[in-house]
Formats: C-alpha cells, sequence, structure tokens
C-alpha cells in the first residue's frame, strides 16, 4: 500500500503512524506537512512540504503529489483535513472511491462545529452536551436562562477548535463575566461529577502553581466505523487518562449503554451521508444520562493504543476499501487484557533534512 497522510506532523499523525508501525515493509508512507521543524514527519519515506489545508494554495499542492505518488489510500491528521477530503471526494467520486474512505463533508462540518453539533443533535433526539452560543450583549437574557437551567461549572470552548485547544473551566459568576466582556464564546453544561473541578478552584487562593493542569482521569471514548452499506461495525470503549490533551493512560471497557447510543448516532449519521471512521466523547450528566460532548469523523489520538489493546481501526478501513492490498487486520476477537501508557521519549531532527525539506520542497528517506 502506498499511504498519503495529510499534516503528517499533528499527534494525530504520529498516531496513525504508531499504529501501522509493525506493517511498514508493506506500507510506504507518504506525509504532506506545513513545518520542516518537526522530527515526526521524517518517519514518512517521502514527506513533502506544502501549504496549510486552509491555504487556497493547497488543492493545487494536493491534486499535484496526488498525481505524482497515486497513493492508494488518504487519510487526515487534522478535523479539517477530514472536510477537505470529504469534499474532493464528492467532486471526484471515481478518483478518490477507494483511496478515500469517507462519506459526505456535512457531517465533518458538523463536528467541526461544536455549536452546529448541538444544534443537529437536538434536532435528531440525539443527547449532547446543552449547549449555547454567546456571541454578544443581545444574548445576556438566553445566558440567564441557561445559567438557571445549569449549575456552575461549564465548559467554554471555541465554537470551532481541535486538540483541546482554548477550553476552560467556568467555575463561577466572576469568570463568566470576564468572558462575556470578551466577546464571542461556547458555553457547554458539565458533564460528570463537578467537584472534581471545582476543589481546584482552592489552588487560586494561594497563587498559581508552577506545574499545573485540571487532570482527565475519566474520559470516556467510543470508536466505531460505518460501512459504506450502513453497517456499524464494532463499538470500542475506553476509559482515558488525559495529560495536556494527550491520552496517557487507555483501558478499554464494556458499557451496552454507550454501544447503543453510539448505533444510534452512527445511523443518523449515515442518513445524512457519512461513512468512515467515527469517534464519539462522552460522560453521564448529573443525573447519570450519557450524552456525548465531542464527536470526530477520522482516527484519533487512542487509535495506537486500540490497536494494541486489539481493535486495528486502520486495518478494518483497508479491509472495508482496499481488501486487494491485503494489508494485515490487526483486531483481535478477544480483546487484549491489559492497558496502554504512553512516554515520551527523544526525537531527533536532523539539521540536513529541514534544509532538504525547505530547498525541495520534498524529502525522501533513501
Amino acid at each position: 500500500m502506498k499511504l498519503l497522510i495529510t499534516s503528517v506532523g499533528s499527534l494525530l499523525g504520529q498516531n496513525i503512524l504508531d499504529s501501522i508501525e509493525s506493517r511498514r515493509d508493506l506500507i510506504h508512507v507518504v506525509g504532506l506537512d506545513a513545518n520542516a521543524d518537526n522530527p515526526r514527519i521524517y518517519r514518512c519515506d517521502t514527506t513533502y512540504l506544502v501549504n496549510y489545508t486552509e491555504d487556497n494554495h493547497f488543492f493545487n499542492d494536493f491534486n499535484a503529489i496526488v498525481e505524482k505518488e497515486k497513493p492508494d489510500f488518504i487519510l487526515p491528521g487534522r478535523d479539517g483535513d477530514s472536510i477537505f477530503l470529504s469534499e474532493i471526494k464528492s467532486k471526484n467520486p471515481d478518483r478518490f472511491k477507494k483511496r478515500i474512505p469517507f462519506g459526505s463533508s456535512a457531517i465533518p462540518r458538523i463536528m467541526l462545529d461544536k455549536y452546529q453539533s448541538y444544534l443537529f443533535c437536538l434536532k435528531n433526539k440525539l443527547p449532547f452536551a446543552d449547549s449555547f452560543y454567546y456571541r454578544n450583549e443581545n444574548d445576556k437574557i438566553k445566558l440567564e436562562e441557561f445559567k438557571n437551567k445549569h449549575d456552575f461549572p461549564y465548559v467554554i470552548k471555541p465554537k470551532e477548535g481541535f486538540g483541546s485547544n482554548n477550553v476552560y473551566y467556568v467555575l463561577d459568576n466572576e469568570n463568566l463575566n470576564e468572558l462575556v466582556n470578551n466577546g464571542e464564546f461556547l458555553i457547554q453544561e458539565y458533564l460528570g461529577d463537578p467537584s472534581t473541578i471545582l476543589k481546584y478552584k482552592n489552588h487560586f487562593k494561594i497563587g498559581i502553581p508552577l506545574f499545573f493542569q485540571v487532570p482527565e482521569n475519566e474520559q470516556y471514548a467510543a470508536q466505531t466505523i460505518i460501512s459504506q452499506d450502513g453497517t456499524v461495525g464494532e463499538v470500542f470503549i475506553t476509559i482515558n487518562t488525559m495529560v495536556h490533551g494527550r491520552a496517557e493512560y487507555t483501558k478499554q471497557i464494556m458499557n451496552y449503554d454507550i454501544v447503543k447510543l453510539v448505533q444510534k448516532y452512527s445511523e443518523v449519521f449515515y442518513k445524512n451521508g457519512w461513512y468512515g471512521p467515527t469517534n464519539f466523547q462522552l460522560k453521564p450528566d448529573r443525573d447519570g444520562k450519557w450524552k456525548v460532548f465531542e464527536l470526530n469523523s477520522r482516527l484519533t489520538g487512542t487509535s495506537s493504543a486500540r490497536v494494541l489493546l486489539g481493535y486495528d481501526e486502520f486495518g478494518i478501513l483497508a479491509d472495508l476499501f482496499v481488501p486487494e492490498l491485503l494489508i494485515p487486520n490487526l483486531t483481535k476477537k478477544e480483546k487484549v487484557k491489559g492497558q496502554v501508557m504512553k512516554f515520551l521519549h527523544d526525537n531527533l531532527l536532523y539539521d540536513k533534512n529541514v534544509e532538504s525539506l525547505k530547498n525541495d520542497k520534498v524529502w525522501k528517506r533513501f
């Protein structure tokens, strides 16, 4: 297989590479990235320096590289890339039918926009964290209605975003008033036990610790793959410990309420044109009802951990879209009993590689 990965220098790109590491003798990796100063991108066999996906010139970069490299399979390294790939597939269905394992771009666009995710789920009677998009002072009455409905704390996040960037916990009115004075924001109800967050409020009465983060020890995530015929695949659920936005501990759990919820969501997504990898982050609300608060139309930062636990979404996608390439699927019927722990390791970035990529716009391992 010749595999092309966009934004390969991202954490997700690294996880895709980790997922296929044991099969690299069968997979030639072509990576695209806008930053040459990233040691991750030199794990590929061939790397191209391109414009950012959002740049108008990226379309020409992508087309020229696809024409030259002729990849068998293409995967995104960021959420915006999922939208780009879905759209280019819809415009060139014959060219990308098997290469891009996604459906229509409508669902990825909804997933990227956190408020549209909420409205879509509300319309389709899918349980999602109650959300409100504050734009300006004209929304103050509705904001008060939200406050009357939900107690502190709240989660504040950008309307569009990824990787847990610019996400805040709002603990009281003082925090909230500061946000109101600074413009637009998306506010969500806090799912789970609020005491786990509120206890950190006391830290700041003393001062700001030199090293500090609010630990996320119970991030529930569910991954499935929707086939082109609408079949909802196995639902693999994990509980993760997140450190600075990275899953550093992962363990499989079983929860049939989550399985049923994912199946219900997936059926709605398929009716709206989506198939391919689908990821859900969810928690029980304060009444114990499971609600989704984040959706992703791609592999995720725990894809490599799931492979080690016996669930190989890359192998499943290869089986569904390019079975003739005979890429091994590492999914096990009996899942691995254990936990995955992620530790940092050193990555050497060679000056000669950076210089070569910047000068030639392409770098090759051999």
